[in-house]
C-alpha cells in the first residue's frame, strides 16, 4: 500500500501476535486501546492523520475523552513506518516522548543520582524507546499491551545498570570483616543508634559518627534502627534501598564501609 493510498483508504487492523509465557493465548489489547485503534483505522487516511497529529495531543488532560492512549499511539508509530510514512511515524515517537518526560523526572527523583547521571539515563531511555517503538516483531507487542509497564521496567534497568556501575567505583575495600570484628562492630552500631543514649554518651559517640558519610549513616539507621530489609523481592515491601533509591548492593557496600570505619576508630580508640 503506497503512502498515497494510506491517505485515502481505510487501514486493516494488525492483529497481536504474542503469547503468554503461562498459558500459551495471544495477548489482547484493552477494551479502550482496541476501540481507538478500531475508529482510526476506519477513518479515511487524510482525517486519520488529523487526529494522530493533533499538538493537543502531546499535552491533552488523562481523563479526557478526546485523550488516545499511549498504546494506541504505539499502534500507529508501526503502521505508519510499516507502511513507508516515517514522518508522520516519528511525529507521534515526539507526541509519546513528550508525554512521558515528567513521568520519567519524577521516577528519576526517586534515586540518588548525579545530575549527570540523571541526564544519561534520561538519553539512554529515549535511544531504547525509540528502538523498541519502531520493532515490529512479536516480542516488541507488548508495549500496545501495557505501555507503562514496559516503560517503567526499561528505565529501571537502566538505572540500576548505571547504579551497578557507581556500586564497582564505590565499592569497600578487599578486605573481609572477621566473625569477632563483625561483632565489635553490630555492637557498636547498636550504641550509635541508640537514642535513648545520656548526653555523655551522645558525645563520646559524635566523632565515631562524624567519620561515616551521609549514605553509610543513613542505611545504618534504617537497617539498625529502623529495621528494614536491605532490599526485597516483594515490589510491595519497604526496604532500605527503596528509601535511598539504591541498588540493594549499594545498602550492603555503606553498611560494609559503615563498619570498616567503626572498627578502625574503635580500634585507634582504646589505643
Amino acid at each position: 500500500m503506497s503512502d498515497t493510498e494510506i491517505s485515502r483508504n481505510s487501514m486493516p487492523i494488525r492483529p497481536l501476535t504474542r503469547t503468554r509465557r503461562d498459558n500459551g493465548t495471544v495477548y489482547t489489547r484493552e477494551a479502550s486501546v482496541e476501540e481507538q485503534v478500531r475508529s482510526l483505522s476506519q477513518m479515511a487516511g487524510r482525517l486519520r492523520k488529523e487526529k494522530l497529529t493533533n499538538p493537543a495531543q502531546r499535552s491533552i488532560a488523562w481523563e479526557s475523552r478526546e485523550r488516545l492512549r499511549e498504546e494506541t499511539l504505539v499502534y500507529f508509530v508501526r503502521e505508519f513506518s510499516r507502511y513507508g510514512d516515517t514522518e508522520t511515524s516519528w511525529y507521534l515517537i515526539e507526541t509519546l516522548i513528550e508525554r512521558v518526560a515528567a513521568h520519567i523526572q519524577r521516577k528519576l527523583s526517586r534515586w540518588r543520582l548525579t545530575p549527570e547521571d540523571a541526564d544519561d539515563c534520561v538519553r539512554d531511555l529515549y535511544a531504547t524507546l525509540c528502538e523498541a517503538l519502531l520493532d515490529t516483531s512479536p516480542t516488541a507487542e507488548f508495549w500496545e499491551v501495557r505501555f507503562w509497564v514496559c516503560l517503567d521496567r526499561r528505565l529501571y534497568n537502566i538505572i540500576e545498570k548505571r547504579q551497578l556501575t557507581a556500586d564497582a567505583e564505590l565499592s569497600p575495600g578487599d578486605q573481609e570483616i572477621t566473625e569477632d570484628e563483625e561483632k565489635d562492630a553490630d555492637r557498636l552500631i547498636a550504641q550509635l543508634v541508640d537514642t535513648g543514649a545520656k548526653p555523655d554518651e551522645l558525645a563520646e559517640w559524635s566523632e565515631a559518627r562524624s567519620l561515616l558519610s551521609e549514605n553509610e549513616w543513613m542505611a545504618l539507621y534504617l537497617v539498625y534502627l529502623i529495621g528494614l530489609p536491605e532490599e526485597s523481592e516483594d515490589s510491595g515491601k519497604q526496604t532500605a534501598s527503596k528509601v535511598m533509591g539504591v541498588t540493594g548492593r549499594s545498602i550492603r557496600n555503606y553498611l560494609k564501609r559503615a563498619k570498616q570505619k567503626l572498627i578502625a576508630w574503635h580500634l585507634g580508640a582504646r589505643d
